[in-house]
């Protein structure tokens, strides 16, 4: 328990044997009650601290009765908290694994498919890439073949009336 000080009065003016130039006088009087100022301030947010503290302290002696009266019940709310978050982070954990998976497979694909594909030519072999160009070539040729030897169109006969 926090106990409150005892308010002191403000100490009496004491009067100085020599003139304070009035600027210097104003000064002062701001500065005091700017000081007067941030202290019932703070009184202000230290009080409001105690009475948070106090809440905080009555919440904590509750939830510990509650939690004496069914310490089971306690403990399966807390182990079907956990099972929830389990169930959260390992969805987050899978798809970030996929999501993972999928860019090692596209970087190692990246990688692999050019030296293959090098290694293929060298030993001469065709790849899939090859064969599919070689086949739309001989399609074309093929195309232009049969259009030089088609035989050559007769005109039809008109029929007369």
């Amino acid at each position: 328990m926090i106990k409150k000080a005892a308010r002191r009065a403000a100490p009496a003016r004491k009067t100085l044997p020599f003139d304070v130039p009035p600027q210097i006088d104003r000064a002062l009087k701001t500065a005091a009650n700017r000081v007067d100022a941030v202290r019932d301030e703070t009184r202000t947010v230290a009080a409001k601290v105690e009475k948070s503290v106090r809440a905080a302290a009555t919440n904590v002696r509750k939830t510990g009765e509650t939690i004496a009266k069914d310490p089971k019940r306690f403990v399966e709310g807390v182990v079907r908290d956990a099972k929830s978050n389990l169930d959260t982070v390992k969805a987050d954990v899978s798809r970030e694994a996929g999501r993972i998976a999928d860019e090692v497979s596209r970087r190692v694909s990246a990688v692999v498919e050019p030296a293959l594909e090098s290694a293929l030519h060298r030993l001469n072999v065709t790849t899939q890439k090859d064969l599919k160009s070689l086949v739309s070539k001989v399609d074309a040729l093929s195309r232009k073949m049969d259009q030089l030897h088609a035989p050559a169109r007769r005109p039809r006969k008109r029929k007369t009336a």
